[in-house]
């Protein structure tokens, strides 16, 4: 039996082939690493938009006495910040839908592989 023939009959055993779940693992996966990039990002620049408005805060209100915490409640409530902030939930909601196919789709391929032991054990019981 060659390599070709040996994949073909195990696509014929399963709805959808193991090697086109595969392929679509892989596009998840890109997916995944790209969405986990883009929240990881927006989380740390949070604090850097946080600390450059209450810097401009700070400046604009040099004469007067403002302390930490007032400065820290005007920065959280500029629209810059609140703007990073809806930015951040979205990434966050984008990183765990690609987290969810990827999961569903490796939860897939471990039906598969051992739907594939179960057949090589059921091949093996036939032998004589």
């Amino acid at each position: 039996m060659t390599s070709v023939s040996a994949r073909d009959l195990l696509t014929a055993n399963f709805e959808v082939s193991p090697y086109d779940h595969i392929e679509e693992l892989r596009k998840i996966g890109e997916r995944k690493a790209r969405t986990e990039g883009v929240a990881y990002q927006l989380d740390q620049e949070r604090k850097i938009v946080l600390s450059r408005i209450a810097n401009e805060i700070a400046v604009a209100h040099a004469t007067e006495n403002l302390s930490e915490a007032k400065l820290d409640r005007m920065s959280r409530a500029d629209t810059r910040y609140e703007h990073h902030i809806r930015r951040l939930a979205v990434a966050i909601e984008n990183r765990e839908a690609a987290r969810s196919d990827y999961w569903a789709v490796k939860s897939l391929l471990e039906w598969d592989r051992a739907s594939i032991a179960h057949l090589n054990s059921l091949a093996s019981l036939d032998r004589p």
